[in-house]
């Protein structure tokens, strides 16, 4: 998995070392806790929220304004949603002594960490095609009747902001712990 590393740096990560010490076979444990995280980190993307519970800040208004296929507006539902693209490529692994999840997106982080993106100057031709009442619209070039023209872009900047869905909240630290000690328990049952 390309992208971010987050290690849990925090008081449960000595419990959770001596539960993977203490464990005969860890790589269950780590594969039952690497689950979980996966299912913690969808869920927060279905509720649109960081691992502290902090609500991820709304589109903007020209974002959500935007078509995104047979007509339809976005609107202010689904962040990071539309495509399911980043969504579907969350992955887990893990193996004896750790679990990780993660996802090889190359835009993944920008949406974790927020970031600001440079649009340098362009120039284009475009085609574009008068319609009903005037106006003109965009169309594939070579469209009958369409003229095609020069336009420029001006340099500009898009600020996206951190929405983080990878992470531990004190929940999944508290979580973590009973799965290591489940798996304990059923290791030590005769």
């Amino acid at each position: 998995m390309t992208g971010t590393t987050i290690t849990l740096d925090d008081t449960a990560s000595e419990g959770l070392s001596r539960l993977v010490n203490a464990a005969v076979h860890p790589g269950q444990m780590m594969s039952a806790m690497g689950a979980y995280l996966l299912t913690s980190t969808q869920r927060r993307f279905e509720t649109e929220t960081g691992p502290e519970g902090a609500k991820w800040k709304p589109l903007s208004p020209s974002t959500a304004k935007r078509k995104i296929g047979r007509g339809r507006v976005r609107g202010t539902a689904n962040i990071l949603r539309v495509t399911t693209q980043l969504y579907q490529s969350l992955v887990m692994r893990s193996d004896e002594t750790s679990a990780e999840v993660g996802t090889n997106m190359v835009y993944a982080a920008v949406h974790q960490f927020g970031g600001a993106i440079q649009q340098y100057a362009r120039s284009q031709r475009l085609s574009l095609k008068k319609i009903r009442g005037g106006r003109a619209r965009f169309v594939k070039h070579g469209t009958k009747g369409a003229e095609l023209r020069n336009i420029t872009i001006g340099e500009h900047t898009i600020n996206i902001p951190a929405r983080p869905y990878l992470g531990f909240s004190q929940a999944d630290i508290a979580r973590l712990l009973e799965i290591g000690e489940e798996h304990l328990l059923r290791e030590a049952a005769p």
